[in-house]
């Protein structure tokens, strides 16, 4: 018995779909558009300028910075995907004693594994074990543009 099929080749196959005039949106496992560089929202916090926000916004990414956040329900953090948080001067409003800390302790209790919250200090003076429990990631201020992209491209897959 001769199977009707035997003669179609895989390339056959794709040509009846058409694959390249379809347009696929990546999608997640529940149909979530996944995250990439063309819709992920950063969001930086620092009393203080700083270039990589800039360097970043040249290359692509879509970055916001704020001098501080007065309340954890802000525009800017709800929109936020990924939030770097100073460790010293941002945050008085919310925790006076604990600053960039209480910022990140803000967001996390408030919107969990939906945000992800890298801290940040020039000063490296991480207390690595309490300070990696709260915050997500943890990142030199003098680092170079390209391993804040390294951190929020491996960050953009843990968002829940």
């Amino acid at each position: 018995m001769e199977n009707k099929y035997n003669n179609i080749t895989f390339m056959n196959l794709i040509n009846i779909f058409n694959i390249e005039n379809i347009r696929l949106e990546l999608t997640n496992f529940w149909g979530k558009k996944r995250l990439d560089k063309s819709n992920t929202n950063i969001l930086f916090v620092d009393d203080e300028n700083f270039p990589v926000v800039e360097k970043l916004q040249k290359a692509g990414w879509s970055v916001k910075k704020v001098k501080d956040i007065m309340n954890i329900q802000d525009d800017d953090v709800q929109r936020a995907h990924i939030i770097f948080v100073d460790y010293k001067g941002v945050g008085k409003h919310l925790s006076e004693n604990d600053q960039g800390i209480g910022i990140i302790k803000a967001i996390k209790i408030s919107y969990g594994s939906s945000k992800r919250v890298i801290l940040y200090s020039g000063h490296n003076r991480f207390n690595l074990g309490l300070d990696l429990r709260i915050a997500d990631n943890i990142l030199s201020k003098n680092s170079d543009v390209y391993e804040f992209i390294t951190i929020i491209e491996a960050e953009i897959k843990k968002i829940k």
